[in-house]
């Protein structure tokens, strides 16, 4: 099975600059712009990785992975309202793809069409996904995915038979990359009540309830042992890191 095509990536701000905010919003106006491709994939192509310099130049591929450089101005970013910095950045991730287009032959109408949206949406990323019914058929229930460049937050909506919203229940904030919780992102209704993610043969569930207004978490080993799903459980939730050597401990837990 091919991998999709889910990144475009803008490496290296001069070392004086807030290299954080920078990758916050380059994280979060790509997520938005792939996500408006709606599963479009460039033939051959995962993601393009993009260097700031001082041309836009598309310089070829290595294996899946599209390399280019970028034309960006600094100074002006950084003097710029955070409004006209998301704009900066959507703008230079849309120059890259369209000048990929133009070289490889790519569809540009789809590229154009997930620029606007993102305009649309005013750079917010939420996604609901599609609402099930429960096995008695009186309420609904769907994920909500949302997303702020930094963590993806990911939480069940609730509404009554009718479609009409009662409540949303954080499940779980995880990291801004899908890589990490696209294991337990499968949802489903576990009884009448309650709703939320699962891992194969429901080792670990996170779940909402109509009854309660937080989450709960369940390991039950079948497989993998419970500390391995602690572990993952660990892996996969949000934190934040001081410097390099709380990302090295966390990684070797």
């Amino acid at each position: 099975m091919g991998y999709g095509f889910y990144d475009i990536t803008l490496y290296h701000l001069s070392e004086n600059s807030d290299g954080k905010d920078f990758a916050v919003r380059n994280n979060l106006i790509s997520d938005l712009y792939i996500d408006f491709l709606d599963g479009y994939k460039p033939k051959g192509t995962t993601r393009i990785s993009v260097d700031i310099g001082s041309e836009d130049h598309i310089k070829g591929y290595f294996g899946s992975i599209l390399c280019a450089e970028v034309a960006f101005n600094e100074k002006e970013y950084w003097l710029s309202s955070s409004v006209e910095r998301n704009k900066i950045v959507l703008d230079t991730i849309h120059r890259v793809a369209i000048l990929s287009a133009e070289k490889y032959g790519w569809d540009k109408v789809v590229f154009d069409r997930a620029y606007r949206k993102v305009v649309d949406c005013d750079f917010i990323y939420k996604k609901e996904l599609k609402k099930k019914l429960s096995k008695d058929k009186k309420h609904q229930a769907g994920l909500l995915l949302e997303k702020n460049g930094e963590s993806t937050m990911i939480s069940v909506n609730f509404y009554n038979f009718k479609g009409e919203f009662l409540k949303s229940v954080l499940l779980l904030k995880s990291f801004q990359s899908a890589w990490f919780y696209k294991n337990i992102s499968t949802h489903k209704w576990f009884n009448n009540l309650e709703f939320g993610i699962y891992t194969k043969n429901d080792e670990l569930i996170i779940k909402a309830s109509l009854a309660n207004d937080s989450s709960e978490t369940v390991i039950t080993p079948v497989i993998k042992t419970r500390e391995r799903l602690e572990g993952y459980l660990r892996e996969i939730t949000y934190q934040e890191f001081a410097d390099e050597s709380d990302y090295i401990k966390w990684a070797n837990q």
